[in-house]
């Protein structure tokens, strides 16, 4: 059925694919002029298609809705985490193509395919006749990967849904998201050998570098660290991957670090990465089962640093149990962190959410998942990751990645495959069927 649409959806998600709609610094535009664009050309779309559109008068987020009555939400973002070609990408990462049932560039899984998704599953019924019992809203947000400002801005200013989905996850659906706490971990101590790496810390970093000292370079090969020489510059490799689940990626930050410090290199924030920062979060007195509930344990990703002649900044993410309090880790970080000189900034938190299984909501989605795919044995999920489902209440992370397909989104080369996302869009086809459809 949805077929018909195909041409067009892939068109659609390439318009939006070929923004570089990455974070920058801006002195006129919130999220950086590519992100403004971005947002311009899907709030431009979604009016082609029908639907009322509004834009934030200071660029903070826009959103598209049809219908009228009670408010159902479709929360998408529309930034991506930064790509470039030496990352591993095999081509550039904003130019999307198609490779046989692949559509391929930063942004086809996440998160601008699957919005697009979302949006010709609606208008596919409505194209049939159908009539609307709810106002459905698309709720675009442009800083998911970095701050959430964006939408919470929307919080502070707009009418919050009733119920909604997020188009940002994996099949059936996500009924528990876990904690996501950032810090900023800082020492003014200068250090005479400037190193820097990462771009986000909601990701593991692919690279790290310094200036080339033999020490260190002799340290790598011991350690048997990739890394590959700039000029004058030590580049050591990583494999990026998603902050939530850190140990599918290799962290050069960290990798960095341990050269620095098996070269003779001495510093608090090297002591204190070193022993605390890998994917594990290891402190004296605590194992991982003190820390942990039914979502799993707590998780760290050092996903920026910086090192330098003003001193060291680390930037963490953990991802906390559900039922575990922020106030318990940061007290435990402080701790450790007070022990190395050094001082603890909370960059950013997102609380956990837990809507349960035998919710109506719940109940309808994963019964259109099931009757589309007919997967009866796949069960909900909780999930490490970080979706715009935690903004409101009666909010789920819903799709489109399907069960046991490869997931590519914040790695080099990320893709979809056209089947996949069809088949896809079917289920939030059945799902808007049950849930906002009059007749």
């Amino acid at each position: 059925m949805m077929n018909h649409y195909k041409a067009e959806m892939i068109a659609a998600i390439s318009r939006l694919v070929e923004i570089p709609s990455v974070f920058a610094e801006s002195s006129e535009y919130p999220f950086g002029a590519a992100v403004d664009h971005c947002l311009d050309v899907a709030l431009a779309m979604m009016a082609g298609l029908g639907f009322r559109t509004f834009k934030a008068p200071d660029g903070m987020y826009g959103y598209a809705e049809i219908g009228e009555g009670e408010l159902f939400g479709v929360l998408c973002h529309l930034d991506v985490v930064q790509a470039r070609r030496e990352d591993g990408w095999e081509h550039d990462p904003f130019r999307p193509m198609v490779q046989g049932d692949w559509l391929c560039g930063r942004g086809t899984q996440d998160d601008k395919g699957p919005s697009v998704a979302a949006i010709y599953a609606l208008k596919s019924l409505l194209d049939e006749g159908h009539k609307l019992n709810k106002r459905v809203r698309f709720i675009f947000g442009i800083d998911e990967e970095t701050m959430w400002d964006s939408i919470h801005a929307y919080c502070d200013r707009e009418e919050r849904p009733v119920s909604g989905f997020v188009p940002d996850s994996t099949f059936p659906l996500t009924y528990a998201e876990k904690g996501l706490l950032q810090l900023q971990i800082r020492s003014g101590k200068g250090f005479a050998l400037p190193c820097r790496g990462g771009d986000s810390m909601n990701a593991v970093s692919a690279h790290a570098e310094c200036p080339h000292d033999p020490a260190v370079e002799r340290a790598l090969r011991e350690l048997e660290f990739a890394f590959h020489m700039d000029g004058d510059t030590v580049c050591v490799e990583g494999l990026t991957a998603h902050a939530k689940n850190p140990w599918k990626g290799v962290n050069a930050n960290l990798h960095l670090l341990r050269a620095l410090r098996q070269a003779g290199y001495e510093h608090d924030a090297i002591t204190f990465a070193c022993d605390m920062l890998d994917e594990k979060f290891r402190f004296e007195g605590f194992s991982q089962e003190d820390l942990s509930d039914f979502s799993g344990p707590v998780t760290v990703n050092l996903g920026k640093f910086s090192l330098d002649e003003q001193g060291a900044v680390l930037g963490i993410d953990l991802r906390l149990p559900v039922t575990c309090e922020k106030e318990t880790i940061l007290a435990l970080v402080r701790e450790k962190a007070a022990a190395c000189h050094m001082t603890v900034e909370e960059f950013d938190w997102l609380r956990p959410i837990h809507v349960p299984l035998d919710s109506p909501l719940v109940s309808k989605l994963l019964q259109a998942y099931r009757e589309v795919t007919g997967d009866a044995k796949t069960e909900p999920y909780i999930s490490a990751g970080a979706t715009f489902a935690r903004a409101f209440d009666n909010c789920v992370a819903f799709g489109a990645n399907m069960p046991h397909s490869p997931t590519s989104e914040h790695q080099p080369n990320e893709r979809i495959s056209i089947i996949k996302l069809m088949q896809a869009t079917e289920v939030y086809r059945r799902a808007f069927s049950y849930l906002v459809l009059a007749d």
